[in-house]
């Protein structure tokens, strides 16, 4: 019997240190609740703005760059308790620009190193006393016109790690360095004033995989936005631009995915794709019906043929735009979504 309890009693102890792992020295863990990746673009309302295809100038999108109350340490340990809750006083808390480094703003000191860690290796482990992280938060307001729209917040890269919090509640978790990273936040945000707060870490147990020729920087280094869409959206594509066996004639294809967040509806839609040359001439034009089920995502591929489209070379990087409609039942066009392409043929 005292053998059987001691056995209870070792597992026990185990199963719960083991929840008690943070997700940054968590091997099992690099990504909680976040978006399957998918080719960067962001929704339009019109045609001309698509064809323009600057997503700043689009009222789905709202950047998030700029100052953000910021808070640094350079042990984990010392992070103040309660940081995510609305309620926190950051009053005399610094400011940081977004995007920008913590060792490029007075926070800890840049390391370059060719080979090996910046720290003493015990993976999966971060050494705590050598832990940098950051907590920033940042306030917004939700423009009144995405009221019953999906919500998302897109950042092009955060350095090492990062959690992020809406309005007091937790979201999700990231661990990418260099790569974007998306969250649904429709649940999150209300109207009018929202707080975003994030927890970056410069190092976790993907640093083990950074043994590598490079500066070890910490921080959100790249832009934040948040942007809205309809409840049925483009959510993404592939193009495959290629050249006939003469390299003259053009081997256009796409492929598009299209996600309905409807849960107990079956969305029909018409795809239809654009390609507009430097002079807003179109010189490929198709369209297909889709039907896509409840909480579901189809996928759909157009594909034609183009005569003698201008060659993309690195001496000659002709590219076109090529936009993406998507339009209800009606006839109606709920989003339009746009990306540069170029025809080349590498052997």
């Amino acid at each position: 019997m005292r053998f059987l309890l001691a056995i209870i009693f070792f597992l026990t102890a185990v199963t719960g240190k083991a929840q008690t792992i943070p997700h940054w020295e968590n091997p099992e863990v690099f990504a909680v609740n976040k978006e399957k990746a998918r080719t960067t673009a962001f929704p339009y309302p019109t045609y001309e703005l698509a064809a323009e295809d600057d997503y700043t100038k689009s009222p789905y999108v709202m950047s998030l760059d700029g100052n953000w109350k910021f808070h640094w340490e350079a042990k984990v340990a010392d992070i103040p308790v309660g940081f995510h809750k609305e309620e926190f006083n950051d009053l005399e808390w610094e400011t940081i620009p977004v995007p920008g480094n913590w060792e490029l703003n007075g926070y800890g000191i840049p390391q370059y190193i060719n080979s090996g860690y910046a720290f003493p290796k015990n993976p999966p482990f971060v050494d705590r006393n050598n832990s940098p992280t950051g907590i920033y938060r940042r306030h917004f307001n939700l423009p009144a016109d995405w009221n019953g729209k999906k919500v998302f917040v897109h950042f092009e890269a955060g350095t090492n790690s990062m959690s992020i919090w809406i309005n007091g509640k937790e979201v999700g978790y990231t661990e990418n360095s260099k790569s974007p990273a998306e969250f649904d936040i429709s649940s999150y945000v209300r109207k009018g004033k929202n707080l975003l707060v994030c927890e970056v870490h410069k190092y976790s147990d993907g640093s083990y995989l950074e043994d590598q020729d490079m500066w070890r920087l910490g921080g959100i280094n790249r832009s934040v936005y948040i942007y809205s869409t309809a409840q049925t959206r483009i959510h993404d594509f592939f193009v495959h631009a290629d050249l006939d066996k003469n390299y003259k004639n053009g081997l256009f294809s796409v492929d598009v995915d299209v996600k309905n967040y409807f849960p107990d509806e079956s969305k029909s839609r018409m795809v239809e794709i654009n390609l507009i040359d430097r002079n807003g001439k179109k010189i490929f034009s198709k369209s297909q019906k889709l039907d896509i089920p409840s909480d579901g995502t189809n996928r759909i591929t157009l594909s034609g043929s183009i005569n003698s489209p201008l060659r993309w070379t690195a001496e000659t990087p002709n590219l076109y735009t090529m936009i993406i409609a998507l339009k209800d039942e009606n006839g109606t066009t709920e989003e339009y979504v746009s990306h540069r392409v170029g025809f080349r043929k590498i052997e």
